[in-house]
């Protein structure tokens, strides 16, 4: 790869994860909005029925939805950069008829199990006509998946983002006057209005590059096949690590209470939903792009270690931010009580390093279009990641959880480099590598400075902030 070759990529990485993260920072503002408010009006049993609800329903959409809004990228953007204009039509045009298929589907089947639901859910035959009105509800959601599926694919990133930033917005500002207004009785109206309202701001930033295709009902359901195959391969093992993670849950709840649990979720919360907010930034662009070129194995190695790169060069100093922040946050997010968690959240964060990297390696298999070798590493990473939970916390209590969360990252490293090396000869680099131990010797740094000396793990932070920076505008400017 040239020099302005890299150059192009890395200020390509940078500006995309730029834009994806302020519409993670967007979102998540949204939410705290959101709860603080409800929190208010419906106190923490409003919170709870909202909660249950929305656990059932996102239940019953993953299973239905046979993974299409992942799956479908893969597809599209191949088409995209192949510059096949018929091929890319048809495919949207597949794409928009399965979600319809999927939405009706998830919708039937809410429609169907309501009184089961109502049953399990809230222990009671009260709520069957709430879940049969948010039914709805899935067919908006498979809809709203679609569309920016579509724009992922075709990398209209910007239309992508606004779509998701109005979204968010809209969303918000009509679903919280029916909680003012209606109190309990308002949560179903606000739930179908908030997905309602998603559905509308997608549909104004919806791809219009791309005609529509005259295409029969049985050549959309043979060329669906395998989005579907793939996607469900991906459902298949999204279930399962929710599935284990649901056991883990019970075996904490059962070892040591609800308290437990409660620490457990709010750490496991932390690392995945705020510092694994550039993870999900990153994704928006990197997936696609990696879709896009997936039959040339050299150029897929050096993607994987350019993204590696930039992901070290991000994490470095919000690893060693969080490290000496992390007391403020827990009580800014919780309350003095949480204190429980940070033995965890000092172990469990120096394993991002190596998450990094498997994430990044990991979308090969996603690119691909692998589902049986992405199922089966998933499959060995969720097991791992039991065993190390229950053997961490059996000794070691929250921390020892922390420590296999690391620990976890490490195995799962090795097994998918194993697995994509073997099968695809996929070699993310020397700088990716040398990015990778330079963040996680930041990592060990600032927890050891934290622990022994807190004023040098500041100054630690800082440096790594600052150095990161300059590094990262070099890149966006094309400097690198």
């Amino acid at each position: 790869m040239s020099q302005s070759t890299d150059n192009n990529l890395y200020r390509l990485i940078t500006k995309a994860t730029a834009i994806f993260g302020g519409v993670q920072v967007v979102s998540i503002l949204c939410s705290v909005v959101r709860t603080k408010v409800i929190a208010v009006l419906l106190g923490s049993v409003g919170i709870g029925i909202i909660g249950l609800y929305n656990n059932a329903i996102e239940t019953i959409a993953a299973l239905t939805g046979l993974g299409i809004r992942n799956s479908s990228v893969r597809e599209i953007s191949e088409a995209y950069t192949d510059k096949d204009s018929n091929k890319l039509s048809q495919i949207i045009t597949v794409v928009r008829r399965w979600s319809w298929f999927v939405g009706l589907l998830g919708a039937a089947v809410t429609i169907s199990l309501a009184p089961l639901l109502s049953k399990l859910t809230f222990g009671d035959d009260k709520h069957i006509w709430g879940f049969v009105l948010l039914s709805c509800t899935m067919l908006f959601k498979a809809l709203t998946q679609s569309e920016q599926a579509i724009l992922q694919g075709t990398k209209q990133l910007r239309r992508l983002a606004h779509c998701s930033i109005y979204g968010s917005i809209a969303a918000l500002i009509v679903s919280l006057p029916l909680y003012y207004f209606w109190g309990i009785d308002g949560i179903v109206p606000s739930l179908i209005l908030y997905s309602v309202a998603t559905f509308i701001a997608t549909l104004l930033y919806k791809d219009r590059q791309t005609a529509p295709a005259t295409i029969t009902l049985k050549k959309t359901a043979l060329q669906g096949r395998e989005m579907i195959t793939l996607g469900v391969f991906m459902t298949i093992s999204s279930f399962i690590t929710t599935l284990f993670s649901y056991i883990f849950s019970a075996y904490l709840n059962y070892r040591s209470g609800e308290a437990a649990v409660g620490y457990y979720q709010a750490g496991f919360t932390l690392m995945n939903k705020y510092v694994g907010l550039l993870f999900t930034a990153m994704a928006m662009e990197y997936y696609p792009r990696l879709a896009s070129i997936a039959k040339d194995n050299d150029k897929l190695s050096q993607n994987v270690g350019s993204q590696v790169e930039v992901m070290q060069l991000m994490l470095a100093p919000v690893i060693a931010i969080f490290i000496v922040l992390h007391p403020i946050m827990v009580q800014l997010l919780y309350t003095a009580d949480f204190y429980a968690i940070n033995g965890y959240l000092l172990l469990a964060i120096q394993g991002i390093s190596f998450k990094a990297i498997a994430w990044a390696i990991g979308f090969v298999l996603l690119a691909k279009g692998s589902g049986k070798l992405y199922f089966i590493t998933e499959l060995i990473s969720d097991t791992i990641t039991l065993i190390l939970n229950v053997v961490g916390y059996h000794y070691w209590g929250l921390a020892g959880v922390g420590a296999s969360y690391c620990i976890g990252f490490i195995l799962y490293l090795i097994v998918i480099y194993a697995v994509c090396r073997h099968n695809y000869n996929i070699k993310p680099g020397t700088k990716a590598w040398t990015a990778t131990a330079i963040t996680t010797l930041v990592a060990l740094s600032t927890l050891i400075s934290y622990i022994y000396l807190r004023p040098l793990a500041w100054i630690i932070a800082i440096a790594t902030l600052i150095i990161a920076t300059t590094l990262l505008y070099r890149k966006l400017k094309g400097k690198a």
